[in-house]
This record gives C-alpha cells, structure tokens and sequence, in this order.
C-alpha cells in the first residue's frame, strides 16, 4: 500500500497530470463531519513556485472562477498556501479533455464523429455564456473573456458531462494581473483575428475560438494553416477556411452556414454571444440526430481511454488511508502552515466576498517579504485551524499553480 502524500487539509492519491509548468493532482478532503470529497489539486512546479505572474493568475483565476456557478463549468473551490506552495482546489471530473480525447481518436482512426462535436462544443458554449453574463458578489459585470478556449480547456466526463476550465488568462475586471504591452496571451490556432492583432477583445472573440475548435474536433483539421505561428496569425486575419463539408465525415451545408458566421473576420457578423451559437448548434445536432445524449461522450471516453482509467483505480485503491486524521480530516503537523487566500465557500460555507482589496494588499506585502493578511474578520484569510495569524507564519510564502497549457505570450502581429 502506497502512503498518502497531504497538502494541507488535502490529501494526495494520484498525480493525474503533469506538464511544463504545473502539476496535477486527485485528491480527497476530510471535512469535520466526516464527509469525503473528492477534488483536483493543482500546484506549479517546483521552480515557477516564486514566480509572481504566475501567482497573481492563479489568484485571479480563484476570484473569478469562483463566482462562477455553472454545470458547464468546472468549480474553483479555494486557493490556498501551504509551507511555501500556492495551490488551486478544484473541482474533479473523472474523464479527459478534449485535446487527449481528438488525439487518441486520431490515434484509433476513430473520429470523434460531427454529432459528438456538436454536442460537445454546444455544452462549453453554456458555461461559457455563463461566464460572460457572470456578476460579481455586487452585482457589478465581470466584463469576462476567457481568451483561451480550446480543446484543452475542456473536460469531457465519462458520465457524459462537458466542463469548460482555467480562466488563468481570462480578460475581466476582476484581474490583477495586467498583460504587457505588445504582448498577446492565448494559443495561436484558436484566436480571433482581433486577438491575434492584440486588440481589445469582447465576447464574441471567444465565439471565434469555439468556432475554430468546432471545425478542428469535426473535421480533424484546423481552419487555418501557416509554417509558423506568426504567419499563422495573418492566416487567421486573412485566410478564408475550406468549409468544413469539404472534409467529408458526412457534414452538410447547414453545418458550413453555421460554421461560417462563427468564423467570420469581422466580430460584428459572428454570433452575439455564446448562448446563440450554442443554440445553432442545439438545432442542428436534433435535425441531425435527435436522440444523442450526452451519454454516448461519456461511453465513448470509458472506452478509448479504458486502460488509463483501470491503472488509475488501481493506483486510487492502493492508497494506505488507515491512519486517522484529526477532527478537521487533517494530520496536526500537515496543517499548520495552511492559510486560505481564496475561499468560494464550497467547504467552509463562508462564500467568497469580495477580496480585491485583501488580495490587493497580500500582494504588496509580498513583494517586500511580508505574507501578513490584512486586518479585518478574515472571512477570506481563515486558515481551517481557527487559529489566528501570528508570526510564526511570516514564512507561509510563494509557491503557486497553474495549468499544464495555460497560453503562450507572442509579440504583437499588428504589423505583419
């Protein structure tokens, strides 16, 4: 039996994923009534743990994600800090994303299948509608755009569930985190034409992406092609796509009308929101198949990804969890740099306030060598302890997390 590895109140059962910068981790909490929950923790590396740009996304990412309450998109339940390790504790979907599913689909010669596609990108298009019209704890707009849809961030369950993810680079008014000058954030194959232009994005520029990786699980090409990335950004601008039939795979021209206005260069002519093109896709998947269920997703990931799934079990069931954790399901000597920095309620109930300003202030503390929280109820700040903040704690700092393909930053091809 292999023993459990804890972060704080969380413990660590297996590593599910692992990239260039972060981590990924299933894990369990032992809440005080004695409930088990199951989550995804995410941490950076062990050398980006210093990094501030990437503390303050993650930080954004929190704040943001957690005011966004939707079943198409994936929950952020707390940031929190642990003996110098920033980390993200989010919502567990048991499946693959979307980028893994059209890999292994290509692999087995097996295409997603257009009735799947749709299905698929309609039900990210909810969550992100959701995240677009999403308020902040005032009723004040977030002014949302999440700048990096793509097959990555999407999470396909093997009860059929579709969740949308990492909001790390998302555009709102929430962020503290500022884009440099000159500097486009996002993946290349997925922009819009203003994105990749670096000008000020809206809505409809994630319209724009959806519709790119729409006709890239369809047809199992991308829209847009160029040797490299800056001459794929002119592509994008000026390079009118083959319409998606031409591919084969049985699509038709009322799949190619609704592809088209998606993709259309100017923002003016897409879709206005998300919502509507969700909608087109809706109509045309039950013209076309009107008994899909999400269902048949969901059978289909428990299928192709049948041996990963049985080693991960076996793993999961190999873990030692014999020894009794504290009353608040954390270990004493596991618990006691733990400080939550962001907490969207889902265990405490507390729900997340409004900690710009908390968070504003951690940070300025930070960057001359203080992690000391704000003064105030600590509502944001509690560690599950109880305990006050103190100065044994000064040196709870850095660490941090992010996704394991959280963007790319690319000079501005404005003048290409």
């Amino acid at each position: 039996m292999r023993r459990p590895r804890w972060l704080g109140p969380y413990r660590l059962l297996d590593r599910i994923a692992s990239g260039g910068m972060a981590e990924t981790y299933l894990a369990e909490r032992i809440t005080p009534d004695g409930a088990v929950h199951q989550v995804a923790i995410k941490r950076l590396l062990e050398r980006f743990n210093a990094d501030e740009e990437f503390i303050v996304m993650l930080t954004d990412e929190a704040r943001i994600t957690g005011l966004l309450d939707h079943p198409n998109i994936a929950g952020v339940y707390e940031f929190g800090l642990v003996d110098e390790q920033h980390f993200l504790a989010m919502e567990f979907v048991d499946g693959a994303d979307l980028r893994a599913t059209l890999r292994r689909c290509r692999e087995r010669d097996e295409p997603l299948g257009p009735e799947a596609s749709a299905f698929v990108v309609e039900q990210a298009l909810r969550g992100l509608h959701a995240a677009h019209e999403a308020h902040d704890a005032h009723g004040r707009s977030l002014e949302l755009v999440h700048r990096d849809f793509s097959p990555s961030n999407i999470l396909l369950s093997a009860r059929g569930e579709v969740k949308l993810i990492d909001f790390g680079i998302a555009k709102a008014r929430l962020n503290r985190a500022r884009t440099r000058a000159g500097v486009i954030k996002g993946k290349v194959k997925y922009m819009s034409p203003e994105q990749t232009a670096g000008k000020r994005l809206g809505p409809r520029s994630d319209v724009f992406a959806a519709g790119v990786v729409l006709y890239h699980a369809a047809t199992g090409h991308l829209p847009f092609h160029a040797p490299h990335d800056a001459a794929l950004m002119v592509a994008i601008r000026e390079q009118q796509p083959d319409a998606p039939s031409s591919h084969g795979g049985g699509l038709d021209r009322r799949f190619d009308t609704v592809l088209e206005r998606a993709l259309a260069k100017d923002p003016a002519a897409r879709y206005a929101t998300a919502a509507d093109f969700a909608d087109a896709l809706s109509e045309w998947l039950r013209a076309r198949d009107p008994d899909f269920e999400g269902r048949r997703v969901g059978q289909m990931i428990e299928r192709i990804f049948a041996r990963e799934r049985g080693e991960a079990r076996a793993r999961f069931d190999d873990v030692d969890r014999s020894l009794p954790p504290d009353a608040d399901g954390t270990p004493t000597h596991e618990m006691q740099n733990y400080t939550r920095l962001v907490d969207a309620g889902h265990f405490t109930g507390s729900g997340l306030l409004d900690p710009v300003a908390d968070v504003d202030q951690w940070l300025a503390r930070r960057r001359v060598g203080s992690t000391r929280p704000p003064a105030g109820d600590g509502a944001v700040w509690a560690s599950d302890t109880g305990r006050a903040w103190d100065e044994a704690d000064e040196d709870s700092t850095a660490g941090g997390d992010a996704s394991d393909d959280t963007g790319v930053d690319l000079p501005d091809a404005t003048g290409s």
